[in-house]
């Protein structure tokens, strides 16, 4: 059964919910929330698991629908007060058979609280301001509030709150990543003392792997520094939510790289000193200046190894964009100018069953890999004993993306990059890749060595984005590739190639074939 999760602007919930009296709205809602616990459990395989479904989700809805208005009307109130740029949303099921009929039979099934960091950390630190801990303790005791009746249910049934930190896409995605990580533990122990038990929290650090808005600003860059508490329903819902965030192109919209014109820059020193204004600059706290001191190390390694562009033209003029390295191999291809790509913006999204992205939003254009650098995330992990939430993943490939390597002839030159290894759960990567270049392969048939690479995917509805990028981009003669994969079928159906020419980006096609 093909069920979405939708969002209400603002949290608002369907007008006849709200005047029905609550035992109707227990009833219709129970009935709705078992179907849909049915549908995850189905998904999760067996007919235990739809049975185990079938039971929780009866949960979903008895009450769902009036806990969340309350409590999402709730929080805004607290963040007017706290002066806190918070956007609440409401987590709806529903059968998705009728966008029309989704709205007036969805019932809630959770929450999203958004809220950015402002002033509440001290750069580069996870130890909240004091200010910030007593308005994120006034938010906490809300999510802790109602929840006198969920100590009788199985764990598994239970109310889960999720905890995700993110930061801007300054400094170097590992640093970022812990950061983002210790920040949302911080978040975790907060909503622990106010009430919610260890045991039905969980926490995350994405690092700068999803941002939401352009990191050319410090609006930008405000927006991506931010905390997500999720709060739905049962273990399963938790479970379809992560999920789902993975390997989603929704995500691509905003790239992490320096070529994006989300932040030119003319040289590298200069990007190191934009670096040095944002979340890994310098703290005067000893404890600060050592995360700080680690990153530092790391960012001047990445920053080293990361294209640009130059500044010296207006942004309404056409600009070549810069990488590191001279490049050894002419592929052929065109002077880039332009991040964006058309080959990445074709792929359609897959059919969620969450989405809390509006579909403006959804359907963005998408940055090709020279706007972008490998993303980091970690994994979800229970407040209670840190360990890992069991997602009960396969490991079955995709069509033909089963470890082999995939090669090409572009201008005289053979390109491979394998092995090309990926899951069908969440298109997960299994082993990184290499890639490999025979130059003027009629002449010669000396390859040159492996390149040390690092993959990300991103899954759309038929087709799955397959992006690499160059450890060392100053030495290697491709920067990045990205290569879009039918899932149905395990054949490529298009690529690029970007790669340096005397400093300057240039764009190959690249069509590969598994060998």
């Amino acid at each position: 059964m093909a069920i979405t999760v939708s969002v209400t602007g603002c949290a608002t919930i369907d007008k006849k919910v709200a005047e029905s009296d609550s035992w109707v709205s227990c009833v219709g809602g129970g009935l709705l929330g078992a179907v849909a616990g049915a549908a995850i459990g189905a998904t999760q395989g067996g007919s235990d698991k739809v049975l185990l479904g079938t039971i929780a989700g009866a949960a979903v809805g008895c009450g769902g629908g009036l806990l969340y208005k309350n409590r999402v009307d709730r929080l805004q109130k607290i963040a007017k007060e706290e002066g806190l740029k918070m956007q609440v949303r409401e987590l709806q099921l529903a059968t998705a058979q009728d966008q029309q009929k989704q709205r007036e039979e969805s019932a809630a099934v959770g929450l999203e609280a958004s809220v950015e960091y402002a002033q509440m950390f001290p750069v580069g630190s996870a130890n909240l301001t004091t200010e910030g801990y007593r308005k994120m303790t006034r938010v906490a005791q809300e999510f802790a509030s109602k929840r006198e009746d969920q100590s009788k249910l199985p764990e598994n049934q239970r109310r889960k709150v999720l905890v995700v930190g993110h930061t801007d896409s300054a400094g170097a995605a590992q640093f970022n990543q812990r950061l983002s990580e210790e920040r949302a533990r911080a978040m975790g122990q907060i909503l622990a003392a106010a009430g919610v038990p260890r045991s039905d929290i969980y926490y995350q650090g994405a690092g700068s792997s999803r941002p939401i808005a352009n990191n050319d600003s410090e609006d930008g860059r405000a927006q991506n520094r931010r905390v997500e508490l999720v709060e739905v329903q049962n273990e399963a819902l938790l479970v379809k939510r992560v999920s789902e965030e993975r390997a989603s192109p929704k995500y691509l919209a905003h790239g992490t790289g320096t070529a994006s014109k989300a932040a030119r820059a003319t040289t590298t020193s200069s990007v190191t000193k934009k670096v040095a204004k944002a979340e890994t600059a310098p703290a005067k706290s000893a404890s600060v200046a050592e995360s700080t001191t680690t990153a530092a190390a790391l960012i001047k390694d990445k920053q080293a190894n990361q294209p640009h562009l130059d500044n010296a033209l207006p942004a309404s003029e056409s600009v070549a964009i810069k990488l590191a390295g001279k490049g050894t191999i002419d592929f052929g291809g065109h002077l880039v100018t332009d991040s964006s790509s058309p080959l990445t913006g074709s792929i359609a999204p897959k059919t969620p069953t969450f989405s809390i992205i509006s579909p403006a939003y959804a359907s963005a254009p998408i940055s090709s890999c020279i706007g972008d650098l490998p993303r980091v995330e970690g994994q979800v992990k229970n407040l209670e004993n840190d360990q890992p939430l069991v997602e009960h993943s396969t490991e079955e490939y995709f069509p033909g993306l089963n470890g082999k390597p995939w090669v090409a002839a572009v201008n005289g030159h053979v390109a491979s990059v394998g092995p090309v290894a990926v899951l069908r759960d969440e298109a997960k990567v299994v082993k990184q890749p290499a890639m490999q270049f025979i130059p003027d392969y009629k002449k010669s048939k000396k390859q040159t060595a492996k390149i040390e690479s690092v993959a990300n995917t991103y899954e759309g509805e038929t087709q799955i984005l397959y992006r690499v990028f160059a450890v060392n981009q100053a030495t290697s003669p491709v920067s990045c590739m990205d290569v879009v994969f039918d899932k149905r079928s395990g054949s490529a159906v298009a690529g690029e190639i970007y790669y340096p020419k005397q400093s300057d980006a240039y764009v190959a096609q690249y069509l590969p074939k598994r060998r």
